[in-house]
Formats: structure tokens, C-alpha cells, sequence
């Protein structure tokens, strides 16, 4: 964390230094208590910071400062190390305080159930996410339609979980809830920030069921599947793990048919083999920012020897033109790694070698084998193009789809190459198993060229069945996405990687793929 509160003014920091009065106190927790810093900024930018016990309680005296008050540790579950300017970089958890009742102990919980309503209210007086309270104006009045939108919108996504786990207060809120039945539901959560692309900072709370898949209002939590598949993960025989982008990446009910590859990869295993698929990828993130970001820390608890991690990332490496006028510095900053040169040498900027794609990759190697576990490295999926980078065969044009995952010489550009041939490479030298998916899916993408928009994102926006799409302007007939997949080719990407899988002999032996399910 950088040095904070520049024009704050820190009055005091601990409890003994003025007689108790009105009183804040709670619990931090997120899968386990959190050993913190915890910080209460006011209305008046005046700041107090205590600290929390092994068991996360803290207690402070509060009765100097004027509601609202942002209540927040300087540590939550994540190891994120993302370089930002932000005072947290996605390491804190919060909570928003509206209102305090005078000369008594107040209850504020810190845990990402208040997280998310910290959150969902930055939204509502448009900050990006929480931790834009740090160093923005506390709103000094929050109306009453706002708090009552934020919590209906907790409430239609976790009034099932906590009936599951014998709450029924249809008023419940996390921040001030006194139950210890609140660890149950957060002992089966995963927790995260997004990521705003436009300016690369930190935003809003992302909250996942054990699976991680988002917990939406077309998805509320479900504390009972989201405990079975805690059980799954932890006592199945094997789990492949995917790390990957949006082409791999699990996509909410609102957007169907729109899905990645690794949200219906677990359908071609077999049923009997007791091996589970946790799908890991996130949109938009390449090989970099999906460890600086904390994803890869979210999934390594669950590794263990004997295991599976496919490596799929490429897609957002590329993204390293510093002369793109609306992100191109953003992108550079947070998500660039460069490929190998023609004579496949390490490319990056002086002394950061992370912003070396074989690096990049070869770090998730160096823990597959401190854990044991089988790597498998894939080059990116292909896009829907040509060599001039235009969706193929259109406009009488008869060039096929072809290998895009290459910069050139030009302006911009630091560094250039090829993004596959680096991964073909990393495999050779790292003595591991490659799958060259975009070869495979180009040879797909040339055979069905006919039919191609069944399988890449091209829905009809006056399609009932889809209203997702009716305003949409990507992914749709006048704008076709000629990189992500509806269910139909998500399925058969996932089918070509599981036939790949089990033409691999060494895969073969202990990855139990369905023959008869990748045939049908």
C-alpha cells in the first residue's frame, strides 16, 4: 500500500485515547479473519485507524467523527500486485456506514457481503467501485432510493443463500448482522475486484460461488451447491483447472447463448472418472494481470498433485499498442506481455521481465510443477478473420481464416513476434504438453466457413428467444464478434481441445474424456 490520505487528518488510533461513547464494532472476515489495519474515514475527511485481533474483531471509539462514515481493512483475502496509483490496488475490503446510533456500540461487519453494498452504492453516485471512497467526497446525504435499491438488489441475490443457511430476517444486512451463520455463507465465496478497462483502476466488488461463476441477479447464490461444489473441489480425484480470457470464461444467463469454451468443457469428461473442471478464466485478462489481479490466487488453494492446469492466454498479451488512442497506454500498463523475437529471445523492458510472455507463462509452469501437477499449454483460439485481419469470406472475398496472434513492426509497438510460436516454444523448452488450438480451431473455422456465424457470437437482435441482444451493438447480425462463441461453438471448441486431449497419449492415461459425448 502507498502512503494514504493526502489532505485526511488522522486523529487518533486507538480507543484508549478518549473515553468510550459511540462505539463501532464488528468483525473482518473473508474465509478466514483478517489480520488488519482497519480505517474509518468521515463526512469530514477526519480518520481513525485501530487494528483487528487473531479473531478480526476490532472495536473503536467513533464518537469524534460524523456519519457516514467508509469503515475498511487494509487487507482482504487477495495477493493482488497490481501496479496502480490507488491507495488499495484491490486489497482492501470495506464498509459503508449511513448512520450511527449516538453513545452506543454500533455493529459494522467488514467481509465482501459489505463489500458488495459498498460497492453497489459507489455505483449509484457514480465512482467506479468502493475504494474510490478513499480519496473521493463521502456523500453527506445518501437518499433513502438509493440504500433501498442497493439492498433489494443484495436481497434478489442472497435471500435464497441465507434461508438455506436459517436466516429469515427479510431486513438482514451484512454490515450490522450480530449471527455467526454470515461465515457460513462467506466460507463458501469467492471474492475479487473488476477490472475498469477504460482506465485500467480497480472497480467494483465480483463476487463468485465456488465454481467461479458470478453470483448475478440471473444467478443468485445457492449456499447448498455452492458447499457441494467446495466438497467436490477439495475431495475429487482429479481437477483440471483452466486459466484463461473470454473465450474460455463462464458468462451469465443474461448474455446466453454467449459462452466460453471452459464453461462447458466438464460435459466431454467422463461422469465416472470423479474429476471435476473449475474454470478460472476471466474476460479480458491476459497472462499477466490474471496473476497481478489475484485470479490465480483465488484457484491455487485448490491445486494439488496429480491435477491439471490448462494454460490458455494470448488474446490480451497482444494488447501492447501504446499509440491507440483510447487505451492503448492503459493496456500496455496492465495487460502487455511481448513474444519472443524471430530467434525466440525473451523480449521486455528493462528489468521487467514479467512483461515477457514467456515468462509470463512460465510462471503458472514453475507452481504446475511445485504442485505436482500436469501443464498443458494451448496457442489462442483463432478468430473469425483473414490476413488483413477482416472477418473472412465476406464480400465475395474467398481468404480463409488465418494465424492473427502476431504483432508487427510498427508504431507502438515496443516489441514484436509471434504470440503463438512463443507458446510452441515455452512448451519445447519447458518439456511440456502442447495443444495448438488455433491451428486446430482454424482448420474448424475453414470448414464450417459456411456456417460460421452458428458457432461465433452473430445473434439476431430480433430474436425473442435472446432480449439481451436487442439493443446490443457487437455480437449481433449488423456487427458480428468474430472472437467469442455462442453455446454452439463453445461446444466444439471444448470438443477439439477433448479430442486433442485424448490423442495425446500421456493425456490420454489418466484424463478420462467422453468419447461418446464429443461424437454426438
Amino acid at each position: 500500500m502507498k502512503n494514504p490520505f493526502f489532505g485526511l487528518l488522522l486523529v487518533g488510533f486507538s480507543i484508549n485515547q478518549v473515553s468510550a461513547n459511540t462505539i463501532i464494532q464488528g468483525y473482518a472476515y473473508a474465509n478466514k479473519p483478517i489480520d488488519s489495519s482497519v480505517i474509518i474515514r468521515d463526512a469530514n475527511n477526519k480518520v481513525l485507524q485501530t487494528t483487528t485481533n487473531n479473531d478480526g474483531f476490532y472495536r473503536q471509539d467513533v464518537s469524534n467523527l460524523t456519519p457516514p462514515l467508509i469503515v475498511f481493512t487494509n487487507k482482504n483475502s487477495l495477493e493482488r500486485k497490481v501496479n496502480g496509483d490507488q491507495f488499495c490496488n484491490g486489497n482492501c475490503l470495506f464498509s459503508y456506514v449511513y448512520t450511527l446510533q449516538q453513545d452506543e456500540k454500533n455493529i459494522v461487519n467488514i467481509n465482501p457481503l459489505t463489500d458488495y453494498l459498498t460497492s453497489e452504492l459507489a455505483k449509484q453516485v457514480n465512482l467506479i467501485g468502493p475504494e474510490k471512497f478513499v480519496d473521493n467526497p463521502l456523500p453527506s446525504l445518501v437518499e433513502d432510493d438509493l440504500l433501498k435499491k442497493t439492498y433489494n438488489k443484495f436481497h434478489l441475490l442472497f435471500d435464497k443463500a441465507l434461508l438455506q443457511v436459517g436466516i429469515e430476517d427479510n431486513s438482514f444486512d451484512p454490515i450490522t448482522t450480530n449471527s455467526p451463520k454470515i461465515k457460513d455463507l462467506l466460507d463458501v465465496m469467492l471474492f475479487n475486484r473488476g477490472y475498469h478497462s477504460a482506465t485500467g483502476q480497480i472497480s467494483e466488488t465480483v463476487l463468485l460461488d465456488m465454481r467461479f461463476k458470478p453470483i448475478s441477479q440471473d444467478s443468485p447464490f445457492d449456499y447448498q451447491q455452492s458447499v457441494k461444489q467446495k466438497k467436490e473441489n477439495i475431495n475429487a480425484k482429479k481437477r483440471i483447472f483452466i486459466l484463461g480470457d473470454s473465450t474460455a470464461s463462464n458468462y451469465d444467463k443474461k448474455v446466453y447463448p454467449r459462452m466460453g469454451w471452459g464453461q462447458v468443457f466438464d460435459q466431454f469428461i467422463n461422469d465416472k472418472a470423479d474429476t471435476i473442471v473449475i474454470n478460472g478464466a476471466q474476460s479480458g485478462r491476459s497472462s499477466r494481470s490474471f496473476k497481478t489481479e489475484g485470479w490465480f490466487h483465488l484457484m491455487k488453494p485448490f491445486m494439488k498433485k496429480g491435477d491439471y492446469m490448462i494454460i490458455a492466454f494470448g488474446h490480451n498479451d497482444e494488447k501492447c499498442d501504446s499509440s491507440n488512442p483510447k487505451r492503448g497506454k492503459v493496456d500496455v500498463a496492465n495487460l502487455c506481455t511481448y513474444p519472443n523475437d524471430d530467434n525466440n529471445q525473451k523480449q521486455h523492458p528493462l528489468k521487467q521481465e514479467s512483461m515477457s510472455f514467456q515468462s509470463s507463462l512460465e510462471d503458472y509452469l514453475a507452481v504446475a510443477k511445485e504442485l505436482d501437477m500436469t501443464p498443458i499449454l494451448m496457442t489462442p483460439v483463432t478468430r473469425f478473420k483473414d490476413k488483413n485481419n477482416k472477418i473472412a469470406y465476406q464480400n465475395q472475398s474467398n481468404d480463409p481464416v488465418s494465424h492473427m496472434h502476431y504483432t508487427a513492426n510498427k508504431s507502438g509497438f515496443a516489441y514484436w513476434g509471434d504470440y503463438s510460436n512463443t507458446i510452441k516454444h515455452t512448451a519445447k523448452v519447458n518439456q511440456v504438453t502442447l495443444i495448438d488450438l488455433e491451428s486446430l480451431s482454424i482448420d474448424f473455422a475453414n470448414q464450417h466457413k459456411d456456417e460460421w456465424q452458428s458457432y461465433w457470437l452473430v445473434i439476431d437482435p430480433n430474436d425473442p428467444k435472446y432480449p439481451y441482444y436487442k439493443n446490443q451493438t457487437s455480437g449481433v447480425i449488423s456487427n458480428p464478434d468474430a472472437t467469442h462463441f455462442q453455446e454452439k461453438g463453445a461446444q466444439e471448441i471444448a470438443k477439439i481441445i477433448a479430442t486433442a486431449i485424448n490423442n495425446d497419449p500421456q493425456l490420454k492415461k489418466d484424463l478420462v474424456v467422453d468419447l461418446n459425448k464429443i461424437h454426438q
